[in-house]
């Protein structure tokens, strides 16, 4: 039958044109009648092979409402009521007046509305629920990218299992390599201080430590000393280098607009493909981009961090955050922030040990230099040299990059965990962390094997005692999640799409004796899930060192020894800030505290004493130094860890979870 003599029923209205990214002006308004309709591909404007030419049939029920039969193998999604559900392949849903349909799930909204009430839908359409479809649209892109970085690791694990096949099982006997770390001169720190004293916006805007990301949704103790991106970039940016893995242009310029008043950005990326061609048609024009090279197959560039230079300084950032709103409102996430002046003209030529691996990474990255003109320092070229101009002589932590290839010679101590390993070798730790715990806290699991695992603890087991004996290879514990608390988690099921690790990955047998549960009461944060990454070691009570990185448990992140331990190969981009005893110039003293959650975070001023060097450890409330600065860490876990019962499953996101999450979802496997 024609439609023309048909009894048209209502009308499937478009909406979300300019407003949070939809599609939904990509669709004509569809005339629904009595009887059979089809809604496919034929009815879009654009050329979308995710929408089938059999799309959806529908059908005018007896009560008036219409039944919605996904035709096509791609799901639909269905918001009636303020709930919001899912309907796959074959599924049949249920629509009334004023109910929305997503043809692709964050894509081409429409909204029912019935013949009668065409011209008085009951409410205009809710800013809301395209919010929710962008964010629901932006959790199917972080899917795929984490799936793409459980196929690089897998690549690299296959490529290491044929080198492995060549050479002994046993690891023990690997040869640790000997450097020494020169201690910093502390001499220059209050003449630094008073410069920075006077820097304007860079002035106390953040204490110099570690902190905590805000959560949204949480107590409002539990984000006291928390920050956002706005409490970072802020102030008179001269120039803006941002490095991350993922980055949604439109989220950032609308989270952080002083961003559009910087005038010189450069965004190192991951991104490629369809992401990577909206990023160049979304970035202001003066915006450059840059993927770092990648000279090993399925590389990935997956540093987290920001150089923001000021007429007074510069800002130096490293986080664990991707540029996109469900890292920076909805996760457990940390951040490391320092302000560091312009060197004086006699300081010029002085190298610290935080500046050597501050520019050895910058120089990997081999970016286009570009040229411009600071108010302070003239027509300058902006390459990895140009950091340089920064006294970073009162650094209070260590970087540890990883650079993809094949590392050999003195290189292999350059990056990965051969870095961190070079570096511990050059401290001295009381006695008490002699063969203490290594705690592995992250966000997605490689494809390891029991080898790698015993060469990696050696790295992070590396140091000596007080006494000059070596401190012996600690026991990992490793803080997962499990399958319940990722479903009642605030995200429930959705928040498992960032803790991309397969099954085959999470249940290997060997790796049951580490598992340790995500317990985090202290800060607020059980129900945030992690896609913060930190390493430490701890013995019960102190913690001997602490490490903040955008590196998950992977041999593509960390690295791996080939060819009798002489090469070392790695194929991601990251950078990590590594806080230890008796490295830093500051006098502070770290401590991570449990108790008085209202000031997790906070800086305590007192005076300074050039001569003390910095501590991790629990501070007991007997005691007292009133002459030292004390600086709260906020290590975002239980200590002790406590390892998982038997009734206790870890998170793996290609399972099928039937039990419903706390918005109640199930989740299905990914293909």
């Amino acid at each position: 039958m024609a439609s023309s003599s048909r009894v048209r029923v209502g009308t499937l209205v478009p909406f979300g044109e300019g407003k949070a990214g939809s599609l939904g002006a990509s669709l004509p308004s569809i005339p629904i009648f009595e009887g059979s309709n089809v809604v496919g591909r034929s009815n879009l404007v654009v050329v979308d092979k995710r929408v089938s030419r059999k799309h959806l049939s529908l059908r005018v029920s007896a009560d008036g409402s219409i039944e919605v039969v996904v035709e096509g193998p791609n799901p639909i999604v269905v918001q009636s009521e303020g709930q919001r559900r899912r309907v796959c392949a074959k599924e049949r849903a249920k629509i009334i007046h004023d109910d929305v349909l997503e043809l692709i799930p964050g894509d081409y909204f429409v909204k029912y509305v019935n013949m009668g009430d065409e011209h008085k839908s009951s409410t205009p359409v809710d800013s809301n629920d395209l919010k929710k479809g962008k964010r629901h649209r932006e959790e199917e892109c972080v899917v795929a990218k984490r799936n793409r970085q459980i196929v690089e690791d897998e690549a690299l694990a296959r490529t290491l299992q044929e080198s492995f096949a060549e050479e002994t099982m046993s690891a023990t006997g690997m040869a640790c390599v000997q450097v020494s770390s020169s201690l910093d001169s502390a001499g220059s720190s209050e003449r630094n201080n008073e410069r920075m004293h006077s820097a304007g916006s860079l002035k106390d805007v953040l204490p110099l430590t570690f902190r905590l990301m805000r959560v949204q949704g949480l107590p409002s103790w539990t984000n006291t000393s928390a920050v956002t991106i706005q409490d970072v970039i802020q102030g008179e940016v001269l120039l803006a280098v941002l490095s991350n893995y993922m980055v949604d242009m439109d989220w950032l310029l609308t989270a952080c607009p002083s961003l559009r008043k910087v005038p010189h950005v450069l965004v190192l990326h991951g991104e490629d493909g369809a992401s990577l061609e909206h990023l160049k048609k979304s970035k202001p024009a003066n915006w450059i981009l840059h993927k770092p090279p990648l000279p090993i197959t399925f590389g990935t560039h997956h540093s987290k961090a920001m150089l923001l230079v000021y007429p007074q300084g510069i800002r130096v950032v490293v986080h664990t955050a991707n540029l996109i709103h469900v890292d920076w409102n909805n996760k457990s996430q940390g951040l490391w922030t320092q302000d560091f002046p312009w060197k004086d003209t006699k300081d010029m030529n002085k190298n610290i040990s935080f500046e050597s691996d501050l520019v050895d990474y910058l120089s990997a990255l081999k970016w286009p230099e570009f040229r411009i003109k600071l108010p302070v320092a003239g027509d300058v070229n902006i390459n990895a040299a140009f950091f340089r101009k920064f006294d970073y002589s009162s650094s209070t932590v260590r970087l540890i990059g990883s650079v993809p290839g094949y590392h050999v010679g003195p290189n292999i101590k350059k990056w990965g965990h051969m870095k961190l390993r070079s570096v511990l070798e050059g401290c001295v730790f009381e006695k008490q962390f002699c063969k203490s715990p290594l705690i592995y806290q992250f966000s997605s699991l490689g494809s390891l094997d029991e080898k790698w695992m015993t060469e990696f603890a050696c790295s992070l087991s590396a140091g000596k005692a007080d006494d000059g004996s070596p401190l012996g290879i600690g026991k990992p514990l490793i803080v997962w999640p499990t399958v319940e608390d990722v479903r009642c988690s605030i995200e429930g099921y959705a928040a498992g799409s960032c803790i991309p690790s397969p099954q085959k990955n999470v249940e290997k047998d060997f790796l049951r004796k580490y598992w340790s549960r995500w317990k985090a009461d202290h800060v607020g944060r059980c129900h945030a899930m992690p896609h913060i990454k930190t390493f430490a070691r701890y013995n019960g009570q102190n913690i001997a060192w602490f490490l903040l990185t955008s590196s998950n448990l992977s041999k593509a992140a960390w690295g791996a020894l080939q060819k009798n331990n002489t090469q070392l190969m790695i194929r991601s981009y990251e950078l990590g800030v590594l806080f230890l005893p008796k490295t830093l110039q500051s006098v502070s003293r770290f401590s991570c505290t449990e108790k008085n959650h209202s000031n997790l975070g906070n800086l305590t001023l007192g005076k300074t004493i050039k001569t003390k060097l910095v501590t991790l450890c629990w501070k007991d409330d007997e005691e007292k130094e009133p002459s030292a600065e004390v600086i709260r860490l906020p290590v975002p876990y239980q200590l002790p860890p406590q390892l998982y019962g038997p009734e206790d499953v870890p998170w793996s996101w290609d399972r099928r979870y039937t039990k419903k999450d706390v918005y109640g979802a199930v989740w299905p496997r990914h293909s």
